[in-house]
C-alpha cells in the first residue's frame, strides 16, 4: 500500500522536476544572446569580489550552468519529493534557528583578509581552498614564525558538501595560533567518491608545496576529516599505502608521501558503508544514490578496504591439503606493514547519540587500525550529536572537540595541564532556547 502510493506521487514529481530543467536550460539558452551585456557586467563585478567563489578556469556563465544542471540530476537520484524533502525542510529550520550564532562568524568569513578565499589547486570546477590565517596579512612579526597546519575536509553526505562549512572551525583555529586549509571537492553527481579522493589528494599536494609561504610549519600537518569528509580522508590514506607499496619497484610516480601528515582526526565518520546503506535510506539518503556514488562499497569502505589490505588472495596451490599464501603475497605483506608505520596517528571522535552514522562506526574502524599496528585513540562524547561537535558546541563555548583538536595540532600533551593550555572561543550569541529548538529540529 506504501511503496505503490509512494510511487504514484514520486515519479510524476520526478518528472515534472526533470521537465522543469528542461525548460530553464531552454529558456536560459534561447534568451542567452540578448541578456549577454547584463551577464558580463555582472560577471566583471563579481569577479573583483574577495568573495567572488568561481573558478578563474570556469568562469561565472558556466559555473550557473553546471550548478544548475547538477541540482536537477541531483533531484533526479534523490527520487524527488521523497524523504529527503522533509528532511531538507528540517535543515533549513535548523540553520534558521542556528542565525544568531552563524551570521558573526559567517560575516567575519566573508569580509576578513585574514581568510584568503577560493584560492586554485587545480582547474577543474570546485577545486579551490579557503586559507585562514592566524596573522594579518602585512604583519611582519610573523615572518620568522612556523604555524601548525590543519586541513579541514568538510562533510555534506558527499553530495552537498562545500568549503565555507568549515567556516566556524577555520576561525577557530586560527584565533588559536593554527593556519587552517579548507579545501573544497567535487560532490556527486559530478563526481564519484574515487574523483572526491583525487580532489583531496591534490588539494594536500598544493597544501605541502605552498603552505610555507604563508607561514606553515611542513612538520606539523594534521588532516582533519568531517562526516564524509572523515570517510573520504581516511580512505584517501590507506589508498596511498597501497599505491605506495603496489608501485615501489615503478619508480616514484607519487603525488606526496603520507609521511607529511602527522596526524590524522576523523569526527563522526562513516567508515563502513554496507552496514550504513539502510540506515542512511530510511532517512532520506535514497540508496540508489550509492550505486553512483560507489563503484564497489566494501572496498570503498575504510573498513573493509583495510581487511582488503591484509588479506590477499590465496594460491589454489594445496600444502597438506589447505590453501596456502604464496611468496609474493608473503613479501607483499612485510611491505605492507612496513608502509602502515609511515601513516599518522589516528583520532576518531564520535558522539554517542549521533542518528545519521552510529558510534560503533568509529569503534569498528579503531579496532581495524590498531590490528593492523597503526595507533589510534578513539573518543567518544556522550550524547553528542552528528553535527554537535562541529557546530552547535563551538558557538556556545562548550567545545571538547576544539579543546582537543587544538592538542593535536600544537602536539600538547593532555598531562601538560591547562595552565599550559588555553583556547581562545568565538563570541557566543546563540540564545540558549533558539539552540533548543534548532538540535530538536537537526535532520543529523
Amino acid at each position: 500500500g506504501i511503496l505503490p502510493a509512494m510511487s504514484q506521487t514520486t515519479f510524476p514529481a520526478m518528472g515534472a522536476a526533470l521537465a522543469a530543467g528542461a525548460i530553464s536550460v531552454w529558456v536560459i539558452d534561447r534568451f542567452s544572446t540578448h541578456i549577454a551585456p547584463l551577464r558580463e557586467a555582472f560577471a566583471r563585478r563579481w569577479a573583483s569580489s574577495t568573495a567572488n567563489p568561481v573558478h578563474p578556469s570556469i568562469g561565472l556563465w558556466k559555473t550557473l550552468l553546471l550548478l544548475h544542471s547538477y541540482s536537477w540530476e541531483l533531484i533526479w537520484w534523490l527520487r524527488a519529493p521523497g524523504l529527503w524533502l522533509f528532511q531538507l525542510l528540517r535543515l533549513v529550520l535548523f540553520t534558521v534557528f542556528m542565525l544568531p550564532g552563524f551570521i558573526p562568524p559567517f560575516l567575519f568569513y566573508l569580509f576578513s583578509h585574514t581568510v584568503r578565499k577560493n584560492i586554485p589547486y587545480g582547474k577543474r570546477f570546485r577545486q579551490q581552498l579557503d586559507v585562514y590565517l592566524p596573522y594579518e596579512p602585512g604583519d611582519a612579526s610573523h615572518t620568522n614564525k612556523k604555524y601548525p597546519v590543519v586541513v579541514f575536509i568538510t562533510g555534506g553526505a558527499w553530495t552537498i558538501g562545500y568549503k565555507v562549512w568549515g567556516f566556524i572551525m577555520g576561525q577557530l583555529f586560527q584565533k588559536n595560533g593554527v593556519i587552517c586549509v579548507a579545501p573544497d571537492y567535487r560532490n556527486f553527481p559530478q563526481g564519484s567518491v574515487n574523483d572526491m579522493i583525487d580532489d583531496i589528494e591534490n588539494s594536500i599536494g598544493w597544501v605541502i608545496e605552498n603552505i610555507e609561504s604563508f607561514g606553515g610549519d611542513l612538520d606539523q600537518i594534521s588532516l582533519v576529516g568531517q562526516s564524509a569528509g572523515a570517510h573520504l580522508s581516511a580512505l584517501m590514506l590507506l589508498h596511498r599505502v597501497a599505491f605506495d607499496v603496489d608501485r615501489e619497484n615503478e619508480g616514484d610516480n607519487k603525488k606526496w608521501d603520507v609521511s607529511r601528515i602527522k596526524h590524522w582526526v576523523g569526527v563522526s565518520g562513516p567508515y563502513d558503508i554496507v552496514t550504513l546503506t539502510p540506515t542512511l535510506h530510511n532517512r532520506g539518503f535514497h540508496k540508489r544514490i550509492f550505486s553512483g556514488l560507489f563503484t564497489d562499497p566494501k572496498t570503498q569502505s575504510p573498513l573493509h578496504f583495510l581487511y582488503h589490505l591484509f588479506s590477499p588472495p590465496q594460491t589454489p596451490k594445496r600444502r597438506g591439503g589447505k590453501k596456502w599464501i604464496g611468496r609474493k603475497n608473503v613479501e607483499r605483506l612485510e611491505r605492507l606493514k612496513k608502509k602502515f608505520e609511515a601513516l599518522p596517528q589516528m583520532h576518531l571522535f564520535h558522539g554517542t547519540s549521533d542518528d545519521s552514522v552510529p558510534y560503533q562506526q568509529s569503534e569498528k574502524f579503531a579496532a581495524a587500525l590498531m590490528n593492523a599496528g597503526v595507533h589510534t585513540e578513539t573518543t567518544l562524547f556522550p550524547g553528542k550529536s552528528h553535527t554537535d561537535p562541529i557546530l552547535e558546541d563551538p558557538v556556545t563555548g562548550d567545545d571538547p572537540l576544539m579543546i582537543a583538536l587544538l592538542r593535536i595540532a600544537k602536539n600538547i600533551k593532555s598531562d601538560q595541564g591547562n595552565s599550559e593550555f588555553k583556547m581562545k572561543c568565538l563570541t557566543h550569541v546563540q540564545p540558549s532556547f533558539m539552540l533548543k529548538i534548532a538540535r530538536f529540529c537537526n535532520p543529523f
